[in-house]
């Protein structure tokens, strides 16, 4: 396939898909701060401004001495005023830890399980172990409330980004952000909870699903295979607090946690209300689909992960759904507009796309999983390309002859992807018109609007047996109305990612990051990015990466750009750029495991404007 230059490129895009892709909704300029505020500007003296207490999820915890399984809890407390808001220890936010086993027992007062106060970017690990208080084996879920002390009014800036969850074996590790529960979601309405799932010919998914709540949790859990086929319909009904676990590939739920990371079940470690599972060998479908869970009208939603372990094998990966209200979608529409060109509403990011990319002794493959969760309209439409690490367009999906072999034929029209509501596809890099060796960033054009969490990527490491899932990044659109606090400090991007690690031993590589940073600026503004490093003591170094051409993206290993190993423990990455809009994702390298992990990455202030202490917002 021919490579667009960005500016050739930019002369063929529609103009409707532009004006979304690149529409500046708000401006720095615009935004009523200045941009060179810093700390400077928000006085120590302020730091007794207290916010609201507010929530997120960790729907499966566990912990199994005997098997090798920990789970461990990273709290990032990123919220703070200004660019350098963490300098000083001004900033800071407390955490109330709240753990409860599966039968929806509490471990601690009322699940009070730690309280504590974290400086702000000095990355702290809890294990799980410590907060049970002794080393048994447990699972269930936990509750994290946070409250951030800032020098400026302000409620937490990111939930998504305020606490992950680390769970590790002998064989495989992976660490995925505690979902946000916001005030105003906080109530016994009806929610569509959905996301796809892999092919289950190659992996065994187990779904966790956890009831934060003192209300019962209620309603249905179903599957459909990629062309939205109903394959399963099942009721649940969870007490207050209790957590489940259902697999996904036999249709049934299961009452341990060993078979979920590749070990016979011990009928003790098994919940009391639940049976074993383990006796039904067939599997739904081997294809990928939907699992959707919609709570009943009453009764309090829930939470999930989904755990994806490879089928012969222990590495495991975690995913989780995604909230949306629930409606009835409008009829569908024509994608194009009077000229015949596709008229995007938004478009969504990933730098994560490789094709057979090298890095020293390992690969990297890309799989792409779409969904349409429950959609605006009855349809939704995708129109895909790709940016190399100078800007230019190498692959257009409409233009590749290879995309109609690789789905059905009611999934492709005219060049575009076409998903019916509760439909799913998987696009395989090694099996499209991209370069090999290639690695860079995949734009998601679609219509009508969706949500980015829908969309999940897989990377494999063949040599390794390895794989890692995550999801896209939101478009240019929410990027701009992230930029408008002026708590921000002026900053076009603020990015932040945890659990990154970069250790040697003896000349070996134990730990590594492999990091993709794409420029989404409408404008075309070349980045200056900074990567800045905070572990358990706050800021380690600061690093300058150099230009990043406009709609660029490129990807650096952090053992090359710093001299400091960081260590083991794991460390929070945040970027930063004072004029162009970028984002930022990561792979974790395990070379003693010989795994691999994925965090999609978050903007510091990306729940700002819509998750405050309004609970009826």
């Amino acid at each position: 396939m021919k490579i667009l230059d960005r500016r050739r490129f930019l002369s063929l895009v529609p103009g409707p898909l532009l004006a979304v892709a690149a529409a500046p909704l708000l401006t720095t300029q615009s935004s009523g701060f200045d941009s060179r505020q810093s700390i400077q500007d928000y006085p120590a003296t302020r730091a007794n401004n207290t916010g609201c207490w507010l929530d997120v999820c960790a729907p499966f915890i566990v912990e199994d001495p005997e098997r090798n399984i920990h789970s461990e809890i990273i709290l990032t407390s990123d919220t703070f005023a200004g660019r350098r808001g963490y300098s000083d220890g001004a900033d800071k936010t407390e955490y109330e830890v709240y753990l409860y086993d599966a039968a929806g027992r509490p471990v601690g007062e009322s699940g009070l399980a730690r309280r504590l106060t974290v400086p702000a970017m000095q990355t702290t690990v809890l294990s799980a172990r410590s907060l049970l208080g002794e080393d048994r084996p447990f699972w269930g879920g936990m509750r994290i409330r946070l409250r951030p002390q800032a020098r400026e009014p302000m409620h937490a800036s990111d939930l998504f980004s305020s606490a992950f969850v680390r769970w590790s074996t002998a064989d495989s590790f992976d660490n995925v952000h505690a979902n946000p529960d916001p005030l105003e979601w906080q109530k016994p309405e009806s929610f569509y909870y959905s996301m796809p799932f892999p092919p289950l010919a190659d992996y065994e998914c187990t779904f966790s699903l956890f009831n934060p709540y003192e209300a019962r949790s209620a309603g249905n859990l179903v599957l459909h295979d990629h062309a939205g086929t109903k394959l399963l319909d099942v009721p649940y009904d969870l007490k207050p607090h209790a957590s489940l676990l259902f697999s996904v590939n036999a249709g049934e739920f299961r009452g341990g946690t060993r078979q979920v990371f590749g070990f016979a079940e011990d009928p003790v470690n098994s919940t009391p209300e639940t049976p074993s599972g383990g006796g039904n060998s067939r599997r739904l479908t081997d294809g990928g689909g939907v699992l959707a869970i919609t709570n009943t009208p009453g009764a309090q939603k829930g939470f999930g992960y989904l755990l994806i372990r490879g089928a012969n094998h222990r590495r495991f990966s975690v995913e989780h759904p995604i909230h949306q209200s629930v409606l009835k979608p409008r009829p569908p529409t024509r994608p194009f507009d009077a000229k015949g060109t596709f008229a995007a509403k938004n478009v969504l990011f990933s730098p994560l796309l490789f094709r057979g990319k090298r890095v020293g002794e390992i690969s990297f493959d890309s799989r792409f999983h779409l969904s349409t969760g429950l959609p605006q309209e009855e349809a939704l439409w995708f129109n895909l390309f790709a940016t190399d690490a100078d800007g230019n367009v190498p692959w257009l999906s409409a233009k590749d002859s290879k995309l109609a072999s690789l789905l059905p034929a009611a999934q492709i029209e005219q060049g575009l992807i076409r998903l019916s509501a509760g439909q799913s596809c998987v696009l395989d890099t090694g099996r499209l018109d991209l370069p090999g060796g290639f690695s860079g960033g995949l734009s998601l054009a679609v219509r009508p609007d969706s949500t980015h969490t829908l969309m999940k990527v897989e990377i494999r490491v063949p040599e390794w047996g390895a794989h890692a899932f995550t999801h896209f990044r939101p478009g240019l659109r929410a990027a701009r109305g992230y930029q408008k606090p002026k708590q921000r400090g002026g900053l076009a991007t603020d990015y932040i990612i945890s659990g990154a690690r970069a250790a040697r031993r003896e000349g070996r590589m134990l730990f590594d990051e492999l990091i993709g940073i794409m420029n989404i600026d409408d404008q075309g503004v070349e980045g200056r990015p900074v990567l800045e490093i905070f572990t358990s003591r706050g800021l380690l170094t600061r690093i300058q990466l150099g230009p990043l051409p406009g709609f660029a993206t490129r990807h650096y290993l952090l053992s090359e750009l710093t001299k400091e190993m960081i260590g083991a423990i794991p460390v929070s990455v945040r970027l930063v750029d004072e004029q162009a809009t970028l984002l930022m994702s990561a792979v974790h390298l395990d070379y003693g495991r010989r795994d691999i992990a994925l965090d999609h990455g978050s903007d510091r202030f990306s729940t700002f404007n819509d998750y405050d202490c309004n609970s009826t917002a």
